[in-house]
């Protein structure tokens, strides 16, 4: 019996360990959503084919159930809010005719990135969407 393995599922598996490993988590990415999603220290930042003013209507009922809404401007495309302690700034840019992108910011006062809080508020956006 021969055993065929892919050499595209090994290299998929080893993309899939190094992102764990570097202290990415894994998010299931809903309808709407472009392609991949970029995480930092601090934020997670994805691309939707949808309106602009969705996304942010989107955010911005999250952000008033979770937290408090400290500024806020659609035109600008950011809101600013406190949610757990931490400081979030979400913000909402046309990337291009169809694409916009929204990233999503938590820190602490001192600065220490909070990518838990984060996750949270995108995912609960997210599934507004």
């Amino acid at each position: 019996m021969t055993q065929n393995t892919s050499p595209r599922w090994w290299v998929a598996v080893l993309l899939l360990l190094g992102a764990h490993a570097a202290g990415c988590a894994p998010v299931l990415i809903g309808a709407g959503a472009v392609g991949g999603y970029l995480i930092s220290k601090d934020s997670i930042q994805n691309s939707f084919d949808l309106p602009a003013s969705m996304i942010f209507e989107a955010s911005r009922a999250v952000l008033e159930e979770e937290g408090l809404i400290k500024s806020a401007d659609k035109d600008k495309g950011y809101l600013k809010a406190t949610v757990q302690g931490a400081n979030i700034v979400v913000t909402v840019k046309s990337v291009t005719r169809r694409t916009v992108s929204l990233k999503v910011q938590a820190r602490t006062d001192l600065f220490v990135p909070k990518i838990d809080i984060a996750q949270g508020i995108y995912t609960k956006i997210n599934d507004r969407l």
